[in-house]
């Protein structure tokens, strides 16, 4: 019960990684609000909520701290998961692509952090983890939004960390090729996919992919007090694609 007696708001709760991340929490013990586009999230259980929000408009943001708290009666943690992928050169993507990676994975993170700094901050040991990429340290072709994002994402979050410390914590995971939903959806078939996993983890060091539970758990010591000397680092979660 790692994390027994703490309010943790996860955006992008309602698939994937945030969903992982948002059991593993009420596993250790947390209350969990979720917030995402999506209408309503999976998982159930008494200690967890939802609210649908559109996170690259702050008044949204905004709104989802006030429902937690109006829920909970406080924030200690806020997980941001919420984010999309892409995939275009300089050539073929489009002001219009570009602008929307960055106004969901990098607005988004900015409003959810500024909207929670006044809940978080009156309660010792708060925590901020943010989830960037591998690919926001690695570039590599065709991701000429993304990885530009992601990069954004780590560097906010040692902004972040400078500027609010000693008050609150701000960390950032950096995961590999994880298989969640998002990208499953890419593939039409169980070979398509078998094929698929066989040739990307040939790519990492440990020759395996990501799984959400390999994310949960980097999210949890991050969020939890054992991190608590711990602040302005990246947790490359990519089975060693940044050694």
């Amino acid at each position: 019960m790692r994390l027994e007696g703490k309010t943790a708001i996860i955006t992008g709760a309602s698939s994937g990684i945030g969903e992982g991340i948002a059991r593993r929490f009420l596993q250790e013990g947390a209350q969990v609000f979720g917030c995402g586009i999506e209408a309503k999230m999976r998982l159930e259980h008494p200690q967890a909520d939802y609210l649908q929000a559109d996170l690259t408009c702050y008044e949204s943001a905004q709104a989802v701290v006030e429902a937690a708290v109006k829920r909970f009666g406080k924030v200690n943690i806020l997980v941001n998961c919420a984010g999309v992928t892409g995939i275009g050169d300089m050539e073929h993507t489009t002001t219009e692509e570009f602008e929307r990676q960055f106004r969901i994975n990098v607005g988004g993170v900015f409003h959810m952090c500024k909207a929670a700094l006044p809940a978080l901050k009156m309660h010792p040991g708060a925590a901020i983890v943010n989830l960037g990429s591998d690919l926001g340290v690695r570039p590599i072709p065709e991701r000429i939004s993304y990885c530009p994002s992601k990069a954004a994402v780590i560097m906010l979050t040692k902004c972040i960390a400078a500027e609010q410390a000693p008050a609150i914590r701000a960390n950032c995971i950096n995961p590999g090729l994880v298989m969640t939903p998002m990208v499953e959806a890419r593939l039409s078939s169980p070979q398509e996919k078998e094929a698929f996993v066989r040739e990307m983890a040939s790519i990492y060091p440990l020759q395996k992919l990501g799984t959400v539970d390999d994310m949960a758990a980097a999210a949890l010591y991050l969020a939890s007090d054992e991190s608590g000397y711990v602040t302005g680092e990246c947790i490359g979660a990519c089975g060693g694609s940044l050694i």
